[in-house]
């Protein structure tokens, strides 16, 4: 049986012709559009070539206009069930809302020397380990050391929102990943304010790196701010 794959909403228009050649098209309502392609009924294998190639076609369409990105793996039954979607009021009001917007990823990473750099302070802390390397004492050194990474990368964040909210429109903050992770943060921009954005990046790299290196991703559909919820009869 066949259905639909639903990557996002956009406005009405074109499909690139690379993924147009892919399968995938438009089902259009009142100015609003379904971007679909048909697919066999089942649920799909979230692999890293699925994930990838869901996010090439919502990314690619965003570069033309704005989307408003679904989450991986959404079906509908048919082309009705698409039309049904597109009348909800919330639908066009997120586009609306959305119009301009685009989103900017952010992830810093410490180098390795950061832990020396946080440790400094805490040097009777290492010497009573080193005299006495009992379980007791490592536990209170690797408890300090956590905290004043902790209350670094803290620091660093508030310097990297002070900076950058002028610019955003709204920023959404994920738990950074491993040890060295730093930040990681979603910002939701006006299309035109990704150039300042960068640019005030420079400086902020200046006044915090090394150890401290950003890397800015974008502009992307606002995957972290926008949530297309379906009808119960969809």
């Amino acid at each position: 049986m066949s259905v639909l794959y639903l990557y996002g909403i956009t406005r009405a228009g074109e499909v690139p012709r690379r993924l147009a050649n892919h399968g995938v098209f438009l089902v259009e309502a009142e100015g609003r559009a379904a971007i679909v392609a048909k697919t066999e009924a089942g649920p799909l294998r979230a692999t890293r070539k699925n994930l990838l190639a869901h996010a090439d076609t919502v990314e690619e369409m965003h570069e033309r206009q704005l989307v408003l990105p679904t989450r991986f793996g959404t079906l509908l039954d048919d082309e009705d069930a698409a039309r049904d979607l597109l009348a909800l009021p919330e639908i066009e009001q997120l586009l609306e809302a959305h119009a301009d917007h685009s989103e900017l990823t952010l992830k810093g990473t410490y180098e390795d020397s950061v832990l020396a750099e946080v440790s400094a302070p805490l040097e009777p802390l290492r010497e009573a380990y080193r005299r006495s390397p009992t379980m007791e004492n490592g536990v209170v050194l690797g408890e300090a050391v956590t905290e004043a990474l902790h209350d670094r990368r803290a620091r660093d964040v508030d310097a990297v929102l002070a900076r950058l909210r002028p610019l955003v429109v709204d920023v959404a903050v994920a738990e950074p990943v491993g040890e060295l992770g730093a930040l990681d943060l979603a910002l939701l921009v006006r299309r035109d304010a990704v150039g300042s954005v960068s640019a005030a990046l420079d400086g902020v790299t200046a006044a915090l790196s090394p150890p401290l290196h950003l890397r800015l991703v974008g502009p992307l559909p606002p995957y972290s701010f926008v949530t297309v919820d379906l009808p119960a009869r969809v």
